[in-house]
């Protein structure tokens, strides 16, 4: 008998105007060596979630698609550069390219707020 599996594979696609932060972001020059671009980021637990981009290889076995969700160390700085905010984490310094809608920038300005860890 012959049994049929349906799978639903889902994919988030990028608006225009995240792709366009995302591009404007990455060709910028940077302060600090840059370890990935973050799309529709929130922050959750000290810690910054969202779509990761541009990650660079931290050994052969890790290296985070693009388009993959990411989850940074704890957040221990944070600071603007152009028009860009940047997060120094555990992991290495990420750029947040945009945040999640409805969401993402008041969880980031309530951690701004908080003057605790940046």
């Amino acid at each position: 008998m012959t049994e049929i599996i349906e799978v639903e594979l889902y994919s988030k696609e990028l608006s225009d105007f995240q792709l366009c932060r995302l591009g404007r972001a990455s060709i910028r020059k940077y302060s600090v060596p840059v370890t990935a671009f973050i799309s529709d980021a929130f922050i959750a637990n000290d810690a910054c979630h969202g779509v990761s981009f541009d990650h660079v290889e931290q050994g052969d076995a890790f290296r985070p698609a693009d388009g993959g969700l990411i989850r940074t160390g704890k957040i221990q700085r944070a600071w603007k550069e152009g028009g860009y905010w940047l997060l120094e984490t555990q992991n290495g310094n990420y750029v947040l390219g945009s945040f999640l809608r409805g969401f993402g920038r008041r969880s980031f300005c309530d951690l701004l707020r908080s003057g605790e860890r940046c």
